[in-house]
């Protein structure tokens, strides 16, 4: 493996200047590119703890009465969010119009300009910078800081005479260490060497640390002084005399950073949440040190501690040990004229909020909402919600589930306070530069709950906060559609679509409500298919098929369906789709003007194996597909009388970023559309542009397209690229048509199925189906008998 750099001092390392190269360069793509993970200590449920811990300190102060402003300096604000929802929980929180929060001032800092300009720019935060709250500095990790602001330059001991508070959450272990190994009692000094399976890892920029590894040696120091610093070298003695063979890690720059703010009368508090040891028990001689898509190590909180007590303080921290989410209160009473203020309210708040506090807990909980939530009900979700103190992306993560049982429509739903609640979570949201649609996610919500007016105020304060996107643009639309006001609502939708043509929502919604309903083609005008057709009477209909639908992207296999079995679907259709509440798997899409997808239980007689398992069609498609595909959706498109022509659309957009990563990709994915009448021209078909399932590009199809009128029971069947969309239907009893999506077993369409599951199935249907044909239903919603 290539050597970066041989064996040097663990302090000395590059891999300490390769991360300051990685922060000046990314600035905040770091964070909006999610590379460096945050919702562990940016969310609202740490900013309340912080935020209460701080406001027993502010009114411990008032009550003392001889206080200047108190200063709040946060060190690596990074994206800045945490800084908003600190400000946004100690003014909204913990203090009222009664209780007034008293002056002080949040210095927000970061070693990177780029990150500072970016803070700048932030509307959210323009209000607290007006009012003299929020100020911004440039400040680095060093042991003889300057503090940059706009206003000149600041040493920390003009800020003596200002009680402090110090916010460091996940900073300590990104900023250069030294690192010693106790052995025998023995210390010894720690070299390190950093290897890269990227030949020329230094000549490119750094987007990621993931090619980095590390190896240690360690040789034994020459007297009793290992940095030269009293505090730091006494703490090392005292690990030298426990037992065992461990790493320890010695942030000798920060704590020299930290105590030029200890030479004070003034209290001080420091606040940090970190990978981290605060017991000398969690030492161990593993590596400290994360290469990932970003670079940590676990830093050692403990020996702040030692720090703070050797200057008359003291540190409390979680009664469980948690080296990865490691949080801490380290505090330094007054003097002189302070001297009466020992800080034993604040300290209460923080033994009672630190005992059982973990920062990563906001995180868990979202994990917990995103993978195993699915039957969430609208209570476990505002529970949830209220729990994470209304943490944004708790509240973002709980949106596709409270959509989903409003859709139900089965549970009451208490709207003003789910309103009131979603409020309450935007006002904390902050936007980072990630793509996070929160926002839009809420006005979606509103939208359902009939908030429209809410909504439409809403998105615009969005749209002017935040700027135009399409999502925003289009959930404007609805509003405005809503409110009757069409006029806007398309102005609003046709920008949406201009702005992203590959928006499809925008698209449809022009379409369907703003566009003339275009003239059926008549037969006439109609392409002939018939060098696509094959008949399921011929002896190799399934290797014809298979040709077909690899080379030209669609084929249409004539009567797979006898007479009698499509009768018997065809009677019972009408029933399931009026009946679809009773399916517990969700609400019609809309999927065009007048236009629904329901999804259809594996009940009688749609649990018969010769229409979900065809021979015919299961033969065809893992001959194309190279494997056995599973059964990923199930249910009937149903069309009504009067629905126009649906957008052109391919059922998912492709995989890959680049024309040539779309190249010669093999088939993923089918549809089968089987009409359950005969089709013609009143009732309705579909218009296909063959071969397009080859192009490598979104919005290319030319030429005149086929349109397969066909007969019941009959099977369209096409690859999930190919250019299609529904003709209008002009007939009385509609168009109704039974739908199936086939996939490879990796492939999830994430997209299509916005108001209810693709499919889903009892243990009781599952058990009536032929233990062969078991496995299509690997992926199917379970559903409680």
């Amino acid at each position: 493996m290539p050597i970066v750099q041989k064996f040097t001092r663990f302090d000395e390392s590059i891999v300490w200047s390769l991360l300051h190269r990685f922060y000046m360069e990314a600035g905040p793509a770091a964070w909006s590119n999610k590379i460096v993970p945050q919702r562990s200590t940016s969310n609202a449920f740490c900013a309340d703890t912080y935020a209460s811990i701080v406001a027993s300190f502010f009114k411990e102060l008032m009550a003392e009465g001889n206080s200047k402003p108190p200063v709040v300096i946060e060190l690596g604000g990074g994206s800045g969010r945490f800084a908003w929802q600190f400000l946004n929980r100690l003014f909204n929180y913990h203090f009222s119009d009664d209780d007034p929060c008293p002056e002080f001032t949040y210095l927000l800092t970061d070693g990177s300009e780029k990150n500072i300009e970016g803070w700048r720019k932030k509307d959210r935060f323009a209000p607290l910078v007006e009012s003299g709250v929020l100020d911004f500095a440039q400040l680095l990790i060093e042991p003889d800081p300057v503090i940059r602001k706009a206003d000149g330059e600041f040493k920390p001991a003009d800020f003596a005479d200002r009680p402090v508070i110090i916010v460091a959450n996940y900073l300590f272990d990104s900023i250069a260490a030294n690192m010693f190994r106790i052995k025998n009692h023995q210390i010894e000094q720690v070299f390190v060497q950093t290897e890269s399976t990227e030949r020329k890892f230094l000549d490119r920029p750094i987007t990621s640390f993931q090619s980095i590894s590390e190896r240690f040696q360690s040789r034994p120091i020459k007297d009793d002084t290992p940095t030269g610093h009293p505090i730091i070298d006494a703490a090392i003695h005292s690990y030298a005399k426990r037992p065992g063979d461990f790493h320890v890690v010695v942030p000798q720059i920060c704590m020299e950073f930290i105590e030029k703010f200890l030479d004070r009368d003034t209290p001080l508090l420091l606040l940090a949440g970190d990978l981290a040891y605060s017991d000398p028990s969690e030492f161990e001689l593993e590596s400290p040190l994360i290469f990932d898509t970003y670079f940590a190590h676990y830093t050692n909180l403990h020996i702040f501690g030692e720090m703070f007590r050797a200057y008359g303080g003291d540190m409390q921290s979680q009664r469980h040990k948690d080296a990865n989410f490691s949080c801490s209160l380290l505090s330094l009473p007054g003097k002189k004229k302070w001297q009466e203020l020992s800080l034993g309210r604040t300290r209460e708040t923080a033994l009672a909020l630190l005992k059982d506090f973990n920062p990563y807990d906001a995180h868990e909980i979202i994990e917990l909402i995103e993978n195993t939530a699915e039957d969430m009900s609208i209570r476990q979700a505002m529970a949830l919600i209220r729990f994470s103190k209304f943490d944004p992306d708790v509240a973002a993560a709980c949106i596709p589930h409270l959509l989903f049982n409003i859709e139900q429509g089965e549970e009451e739903i208490d709207r003003a306070q789910l309103y009131e609640t979603y409020m309450e979570a935007y006002r904390a949201y902050f936007p980072d530069g990630s793509e996070n649609q929160f926002d839009c996610g809420v006005a979606q919500l509103l939208l359902r709950l009939e908030y429209h007016a809410q909504a439409l105020q809403l998105m615009d304060h969005a749209i002017r906060e935040f700027g135009e996107s399409a999502p925003r643009l289009f959930a404007l639309a609805l509003a405005f559609f809503n409110l009757g006001d069409e006029d806007r609502a398309e102005t609003a939708a046709r920008k949406a679509a201009k702005l992203d043509p590959h928006f499809a929502p925008a698209q449809r919604m022009i379409a369907d409500k703003f566009e003339e309903a275009p003239a059926a083609p008549s037969l006439g005008e109609t392409t002939s298919y018939a060098h696509l057709t094959v008949s399921n009477r011929d002896p190799k209909v399934v290797s014809k098929a298979a040709h077909l639908l690899a080379d030209r992207g669609v084929v249409l296999i004539e009567d797979l369906l006898n007479a009698d079995v499509v009768a018997e679907l065809r009677s019972a259709l009408d029933e399931r789709v009026s009946d679809w509440q009773s399916s517990e798997l969700g609400k019609p899409n809309n999927v065009g003007d007048k236009r629904f997808t329901v999804p259809i239980r594996l009940q009688e007689p749609f649990d018969n194996p010769g229409v979900y398992a065809n021979p015919v069609l299961l033969d065809t498609l893992q001959r194309v597909m190279g494997e056995k595909p599973v059964l990923h959706a199930f249910g009937s498109v149903t069309t009504y009388e009067g629905a126009r022509m649906q957008h052109v659309h391919r059922e998912h957009p492709l995989l890959f970023n680049t024309d040539a990563g779309n190249a010669n990709v093999p088939c993923y994915a089918t549809t089968i559309l089987i009409p359950l009448i005969d089709l013609d021209e009143e009732a309705g078909g579909t218009q296909l542009w063959e071969g397009t399932h080859t192009t490598a590009k979104d919005e290319e199809w030319e030429g005149d397209p086929h349109i397969f009128y066909t007969k019941a029971g009959s099977a369209l069947v096409f690859d999930y690229r190919t250019y299609h969309g529904g003709m209008p239907c002009r007939a009385s009893h509609g168009r109704p048509l039974l739908y199936f999506t086939y996939t490879m077993p990796w492939f999830h369409d994430t997209l299509a199925f916005e108001s209810h599951a693709a499919m889903g199935i009892s243990d009781s249907e599952r058990m009536k189906v032929p233990e062969q044909h078991r496995d299509l239903f690997r992926f199917a919603k379970p559903i409680a008998a």
